[in-house]
């Protein structure tokens, strides 16, 4: 029985359905359908409201009449994209055990709008099968499947324009309106559309169109703002600008600083960090995932309202929802983070769990040759579950300077950002290392004295995964040459959830130049430093640690990173715990950009094979509230 409950089953193709507008809400009867006969089993099914707001909660009710109760009795779940065309039983989103009562009220939601009405059925299991004994009223949502919701913005490759994203039933004049005053939203720009179905993936699941699988992603668009002045505060709203159509609430962003551009009144150019944000475990009708992916976000956005704080962008590396071939889990991680990315860039790169497939390579956005890659010094497979970057290709559009979403580059203020994949091939002279290097030679270091490079999976960590282990050594044999030859400051992954920070560390030797009696022990960076950041919301990790001399801080709690650019040398990296809700790991990193280590030396490329416990780490370093100059 639960077992039936969990999976559904594949209905025709959507794209043989006519999906027809519902009718607008009207005043329910008392009751849902014909009474029953006074012997007949049934199941009677009321809701708390038939007209709610996007993550609005929602209580279910059910009594039983002239039957028992018993422990495997449950309630479905529908997501009802036409009220007018009946969805089969088997066709239940999520499910809920009722224990075994006669009568109970449950808590729905927080009820994300997926361009559906929800309804809700009782079903009794008696002699091996599941009798339906009654259904509520439909469920819709008051601003309809037309509202503009999962909101997030990105930088272009135009310092002077920033993209907004949104998803929604298909409108007529898809708009955003924007300006320095929210009251006079006067310039426009009209967006662009698109969408995917479930034959436009790889392979199965994801082909699969099912309410727990594939179900129709809505159209998802596309607007670039544009002529916006660097520092500046802007207002817009978005959604259909035709007369009666759907908009959205004023959301603000500040642009941020021009390439080159210092710091100003001496604060700080801050990012959020992190990898492995989504949650593989979230269900369709809730509950958020606290102290994991919901509270990472609400912690971010509490940072964001701190008086002071400059946060200009989040760097999401990879592992983004978790949906695996799920639509509707692309739905929630959407209503997830807007809060955060619909005001600061959202900058994402992408991780094994978009791309990586095993067949249907041809429909790879990526243009990667056969199905992806698979060298035998790697772990890769079809993680993926058959998506192969195709939804993650279509919800976000990152800076056209590269290959779409796959790598990329931008630069804010003082700080150059790269971005590459680590699933695909990075060896020298295939297509994305030979971008990698020229994106690298391309940087000036006067302008932007500060190189970041950021890849799903890491160069550097200690856990005992392995084959991720291996793996780490051969990514690291083709790309650390390059780590020195351009001299990049720091390289972010994730991948692994949970945190570890590096000491500046080149072919496993720390490198660092003392800075003095009076630095409170800080040292001048003479290497990249490795920081990992995977324990934002997916499951923590619990392993063990390899013995490594390079490793200075590691947790397996989760959380997020904070990045803050003083100036042209001084950094501070941060590591906010979820569970305390506070910093409980930081380190300065101080660089003239100025070193070097001997080509000559031979990569390590053997895997570390003692094991030790973890040591209690905590600061890696001595705060300082005033940085000074190299």
């Amino acid at each position: 029985m639960a077992q039936q409950a969990q999976n559904g089953s594949q209905s025709e193709d959507i794209d043989q359905v006519i999906i027809i507008e519902p009718p607008q809400p009207v005043e329910p009867p008392a009751t849902a359908g014909p009474s029953p006969s006074p012997a007949t089993p049934s199941a009677k099914l009321t809701v708390s409201s038939i007209l709610i707001n996007q993550l609005d909660p929602l209580a279910v009710s059910f009594s039983l009449a002239n039957t028992k109760p018993t422990a495997s009795d449950w309630i479905g779940v529908y997501c009802i994209d036409d009220e007018r065309v009946p969805l089969p039983d088997n066709q239940y989103i999520d499910w809920r055990y009722t224990g075994n009562v006669d009568a109970a009220t449950f808590q729905f939601g927080p009820l994300v709008n997926m361009r559906c009405s929800w309804q809700f059925r009782y079903f009794a299991a008696r002699n091996g099968t599941n009798v339906k004994l009654g259904e509520s009223l439909f469920v819709r949502f008051r601003q309809g499947n037309k509202e503009p919701l999962q909101v997030h913005l990105s930088s272009t490759e135009v310092a002077s324009e920033m993209r907004v994203m949104w998803t929604s039933e298909s409108v007529v004049a898809p708009t955003v309106s924007y300006g320095t005053n929210p009251a006079w939203l006067t310039q426009t720009e009209l967006a662009t559309g698109t969408s995917y179905r479930a034959h436009d993936m790889c392979q199965s699941p994801a082909t699969t169109v099912a309410a727990q699988f594939f179900r129709d992603p809505g159209t998802i668009y596309a607007a670039v703002m544009r002529d916006l002045v660097p520092e500046q505060t802007y207002y817009y709203k978005i959604g259909d600008a035709s007369p009666g159509g759907t908009t959205s609430q004023v959301f603000s962003f500040k642009t941020p600083p021009a390439p080159g551009a210092p710091n100003r009144d001496d604060k700080p150019m801050s990012y959020f960090v992190y990898g492995d944000l989504g949650d593989w475990n979230i269900k369709a009708t809730g509950p958020k995932p606290e102290q994991r992916t919901a509270t990472t976000i609400e912690l971010m956005r509490r940072d964001m309202d701190t008086p002071g704080s400059n946060f200009v962008a989040a760097m999401h590396n990879g592992d983004i929802s978790y949906a695996m071939g799920r639509t509707y889990l692309w739905d929630q991680f959407g209503a997830l983070v807007q809060p955060v990315a619909a005001e600061i860039p959202y900058m994402v790169g992408i991780g094994n769990h978009e791309y990586c497939h095993t067949s249907g390579g041809e429909k790879d956005p990526s243009g990667a040759p056969g199905n992806g890659y698979h060298p035998p010094e790697g772990n890769y497979g079809a993680d993926s579950q058959g998506e192969c970057g195709v939804p993650f290709n279509k919800r976000f559009i990152m800076p056209a300077n590269g290959n779409k979403v796959f790598w990329w580059s931008v630069e804010y203020g003082l700080t150059h950002h790269t971005q590459i994949s680590s699933e695909h091939d990075y060896t020298p002279g295939s297509p994305m290392y030979t971008w990698l290097v020229n994106d690298l030679k391309s940087v000036d270091r006067k302008k932007t004295p500060w190189l970041f490079l950021y890849l799903h999976r890491p160069m550097y960590t200690s856990e005992m995964y392995d084959s991720d282990h291996k793996l780490s050594l051969f990514i690291r044999k083709n790309l650390e040459p390059l780590l020195a030859q351009y001299k990049v400051d720091v390289v972010f992954s994730g991948h692994y959830h949970a945190y570890e920070l590096t000491c500046p560390v080149y072919n496993e030797t720390c490198r660092t130049e003392p800075l003095g009696t009076s630095s409170n022990g800080l040292a001048k960076a003479k290497a990249p430093v490795h920081i990992m950041v995977g324990s934002a919301g997916a499951d923590v990790d619990n392993v063990g640690y390899f013995d490594v001399p390079w490793r200075v801080a590691a947790e397996l709690n989760y959380g997020y990173g904070r990045m803050h650019v003083y100036n042209a040398t001084h950094a501070q990296f941060e590591f906010v715990r979820n569970e305390a809700k506070a910093v409980t790991s930081s380190s300065w990193i101080i660089s003239d950009h100025n070193w070097s280590v001997s080509m000559s030396q031979s990569i390590l490329y053997a895997q570390t094979s003692s094991a030790c416990a973890l040591p209690n780490l905590g600061m890696a370093v001595v705060m300082l509230s005033i940085p000074w100059a190299v």
